[in-house]
């Protein structure tokens, strides 16, 4: 956990800036690995989610893997 207001104040303003960054580029890199694995999460889910035509007839994975 990071440090509490009364801990804050205890920190030279040097030691402040350097927390702020800190905090700021931690944000800034666990967001921006988020909104990849969102991206990558919508891209997998739109290639697929077409239906599988085998035969001319629109099956499921499982029911193809069933037939093996």
């Amino acid at each position: 956990m990071g440090p509490s207001q009364s801990q804050l104040r205890l920190l030279s303003p040097e030691d402040r800036i350097l927390y702020k960054k800190w905090l700021r580029g931690g944000l800034l890199f666990y967001s921006s690995v988020m909104a990849l694995m969102v991206l990558a999460t919508v891209a997998s889910h739109m290639i697929t989610s077409a239906p599988s035509d085998v035969a001319g007839e629109p099956m499921h994975t499982a029911a193809i893997a069933s037939k093996k």
